[in-house]
């Protein structure tokens, strides 16, 4: 068995791929980065497709009310606006104190329940309106909705946004 060396390589000063062409390809380094750049901006354009936009709000121009207020309003007396199924659900529960303020706010979708975390103004709004029910004094009913984002935990501070008025200080119990 024989051992040959091969010849040693030298530049051809007439070839095409001279040092000064291999000097202006980028580096491994440069490549790199500008591939690391251009993730970070393909995911930032996901991430604001994704996330919600950030909208006005919905607690400005309405009125402060008590909770005697709300159910003098609405005819409902707030038990409860608590996290449910694993932190993936927000139950609102109410009592009826008046039928037909109660009748009214569970048919007109402007007066379904909007519930705002205060320390982040995250909004959770009912997407639709409840289901057709004829309220009876004295009888609570609920409405579950997605807890988007993972917004609201227990112990969250609350805004209850109801047409024009809001009650503010809630506490999501878990």
């Amino acid at each position: 068995m024989t051992t040959e060396t091969l010849p040693e390589w030298e530049p051809d000063v007439n070839s095409e791929l001279n040092d000064e062409a291999v000097q202006k390809l980028p580096s491994r380094g440069r490549l790199v980065a500008i591939g690391v750049v251009a993730m970070l901006l393909l995911g930032a354009g996901a991430a604001r497709a994704w996330w919600p936009e950030a909208k006005a709000d919905v607690r400005a121009g309405t009125t402060l009310v008590t909770a005697e207020g709300m159910a003098a309003r609405y005819g409902i007396d707030v038990n409860l606006i608590g996290v449910t199924a694993a932190g993936g659900l927000i139950e609102f529960r109410y009592q009826v104190v008046d039928p037909d303020k109660a009748d009214q706010m569970m048919q007109d979708a402007t007066l379904l329940p909007i519930v705002v975390v205060e320390d982040t103004g995250a909004t959770m709004v009912i997407p639709r309106p409840h289901h057709a029910v004829d309220p009876q004094l004295g009888a609570t009913y609920f409405f579950l909705f997605a807890n988007a984002h993972n917004a609201i935990h227990a112990g969250s501070r609350l805004t209850l946004v109801m047409g024009d008025t809001r009650l503010e200080h809630i506490e999501a119990r878990g």
